[in-house]
């Protein structure tokens, strides 16, 4: 990933994502069902004009109810989107039917339907296109920017994929951008705050919402109250699951980690992190 404090990086990135477009008919914009505005390239939405199509990917760890929400959202900006979950085994067809309905008419010679995959690090992009190709040919994890180079993919549907990881990359509007962006895992290294900061700020959005905060608590054994004390919780948390440093004190910093990273893996249900309001504007995040 590149430097996020200069500008001109970004923007040679982008001018290069503006040359590609002009060699396909559709952009799969991928953006983070649990953070859908803040995982989303703003300025993409000007570059694309109408070749994109959005996909709410991981949307199993999200709550149903908001994702409904930012669908509604982006219907109304003219945008179609889509739900995604790789682990939900008809999520593919739905999502290949989907596309097929967005298809360009105005394809000449008949040839392949040809896509670009678009989007911020982590958010799930080279999952899609496995499922999309029905293989696991290309390189996937969990660390942001594992993806090299560009390359085709032909997919099972006869179309055809042009992968384009590192192209995008997250418009950091204030700290709370970098803390969620954190949190689910798209930001990382010298851009990326302390993951004690991280784990506060997560563990502030869940004790603000009462089922939240329920689930937080069964997940770590812990009593009817989240104690405000930030260093008292992660002493509790951090003895509980053995999260101990030398002399058996507990570490915070990998319990602040452990506690990130039962986030991202849904061990405290289906949490969205950000929600619009019915205006359109932003809340949350």
């Amino acid at each position: 990933m590149p430097d996020l404090e200069k500008p001109d990086v970004i923007f040679r990135e982008e001018q290069r994502l503006l040359q590609v477009l002009k060699h396909v008919d559709m952009v799969l914009e991928v953006l983070d069902a649990r953070l859908p505005f803040t995982s989303r390239n703003v300025r993409l939405r000007a570059m694309l004009a109408e070749k994109n199509v959005i996909i709410l990917n991981k949307a199993d760890l999200a709550e149903r109810n908001i994702t409904d929400c930012w669908l509604g959202f982006f219907l109304r900006e003219g945008r179609p989107a889509f739900p995604f979950s790789a682990k939900n085994p008809t999520a593919l067809k739905n999502l290949e039917k989907k596309i097929m309905q967005q298809r360009p008419g105005n394809l000449k010679f008949n040839r392949p339907l040809r896509l670009i995959v678009a989007g911020i690090p982590n958010v799930g992009k080279s999952t899609i296109i496995n499922r999309l190709a029905g293989t696991y040919a290309l390189k996937t994890g969990a660390r942001p920017g594992i993806t090299r180079g560009p390359q085709w993919i032909r997919l099972r549907a006869g179309w055809e994929m042009l992968d384009t990881p590192g192209l995008l990359y997250p418009y950091l509007r204030n700290e709370n951008s970098k803390l969620a962006l954190t949190a689910i895992g798209a930001l990382e290294g010298v851009d990326a705050p302390p993951a004690e900061d991280v784990a506060r700020w997560l563990i502030n959005c869940i004790a603000s919402r009462n089922e939240l905060k329920r689930r937080f608590l069964r997940a770590y054994l812990l009593d009817t109250a989240i104690t405000p004390d930030f260093e008292l919780l992660l002493q509790q948390i951090g003895r509980m699951r053995c999260s101990l440093g030398p002399g058996g004190l507990v570490d915070l910093h990998k319990t602040a980690n452990l506690i990130i990273n039962d986030f991202r893996r849904g061990v405290f249900g289906r949490i969205s992190l950000e929600e619009p309001d019915l205006t359109g504007t932003l809340e949350g995040g």
